[in-house]
């Protein structure tokens, strides 16, 4: 996905009939699944001690469950929040301990940080993503017994937001690709904790008022030593 230099969100939706492919070139990656009537938010780059628990209270209003994708870094500094998540129901995964590149990053070095951060959020379902959507086959290869790595469908596009107009086009986005069974990207951090607030309650109510309801992803490894 670009940054915001850009302005672009890109690949703002990625169409399931082009998944198997992704899978065969990066090993071990889920895209979407085939949940009946349910979708699955995700929340990456927390957790922060403000915006994290505003999340929480959204999506307990609204009676859903999601997985937010931890830097290990932050879970370390916000352990109380973390507990909190994972009390509520949530899924907690790994992302990295500081925000590794996967391109730019040695696998040995990257796989060990992906490991220590699924550690570190104590969840034990083994659920990683890598920032930026960047890592490389031979990293997935190394991360295949150990981690359910997930990626996305439906990118919100919440990092390059700019002014009202700019929520509009997000929650636009949303609307307009999502569907049971996708994998939605958000971020919970201090960047776009203002384009969240205004954009994830009536998301959520959106989300109900079609029938359909969030729930927390489940990985298909185990935890391993």
């Amino acid at each position: 996905m670009k940054g915001p230099k850009s302005r672009a969100v890109w690949p703002a939706h990625i169409p399931r009939w082009f998944h198997p492919l992704l899978q065969w070139w990066w090993p071990g990656t889920q895209w979407a699944t085939e949940a009946s009537q349910a979708v699955h938010l995700t929340f990456d780059d927390g957790p922060h001690p403000e915006i994290t628990p505003w999340v929480l209270d959204q999506l307990q209003a609204h009676q859903m469950t999601a997985t937010f994708f931890v830097l290990g870094a932050a879970a370390r500094s916000h352990s109380d929040v973390i507990k909190r998540t994972v009390a509520q129901g949530h899924a907690v995964g790994g992302h990295t301990m500081n925000h590794e590149h996967g391109w730019h990053t040695d696998t040995a070095a990257y796989v060990q940080s992906a490991k220590t951060s699924m550690e570190v959020g104590h969840d034990g379902r083994s659920l990683f993503r890598p920032p930026f959507g960047k890592i490389t086959r031979t990293q997935c290869l190394a991360l295949l017994p150990y981690a359910q790595i997930v990626m996305w469908d439906v990118l919100s596009g919440d990092y390059v937001v700019n002014g009202n107009r700019g929520e509009e086009i997000v929650l636009r986005r949303l609307k307009r690709h999502t569907r049971p069974g996708s994998i939605v990207v958000f971020h919970d951090n201090e960047k776009c904790g203002a384009t969240i607030k205004k954009v994830l309650p009536e998301y959520l109510l959106w989300l109900q008022q079609k029938g359909w309801t969030s729930t927390h992803l489940e990985a298909k490894v185990s935890a391993k030593d």
